[in-house]
């Protein structure tokens, strides 16, 4: 169940890609900001960043609520995965608020006409350490896997 888990929670985020990816090309045919005839201008703007750092959060939030719908109808068909999934999503919700209580949301010195707002530097940070946190968690999997291995094959 664990692959056909990772296989539907790949496949949506994927169809979410795809729609977004069609949007852009759609609503960008109508202001032309982004074509090739303009592409001094647009990466001039932080238009373009923006739209590529609200894609990231509908990304996260996408994933995040997909990974907890797929994990309870996976409980609901699997009584004994109960367990696994509450110290799963025990283990996110301590991860999300380590990385919110970490982020500092301080202003950044570069040139913008608009500055970001608190918030706005707040989400970023907490994100960037929730990434940061989630790989080094990866990397430490990793590693573990390979040296268990290791040991199951020397015995």
């Amino acid at each position: 169940m664990n692959n056909k888990f990772t296989k539907i929670l790949e496949i949506c985020l994927l169809v979410i890609s795809l729609i977004g990816l069609v949007a852009f090309f759609v609503f960008n045919g109508k202001t032309g900001l982004y074509s090739v005839e303009n592409l001094s201008e647009a990466l001039a703007t932080t238009s373009l960043l923006d739209m590529v750092l609200f894609w990231a959060y509908i990304m996260v939030i996408a994933a995040l609520v997909l990974v907890v719908v797929l994990s309870l109808i996976n409980m609901a068909g699997n009584r004994k995965s109960l367990k696994k999934t509450g110290i799963v999503l025990v283990i996110a919700v301590v991860l999300i608020g380590a990385s919110l209580l970490f982020a500092s949301g301080d202003p950044i010195a570069v040139n913008m006409a608009v500055q970001p707002t608190h918030a706005t530097l707040k989400m970023t940070d907490t994100l960037l350490n929730l990434s940061y946190a989630l790989v080094i968690i990866a990397l430490l999997a990793l590693i573990w896997g390979s040296v268990r291995n290791l040991i199951h094959k020397g015995n």
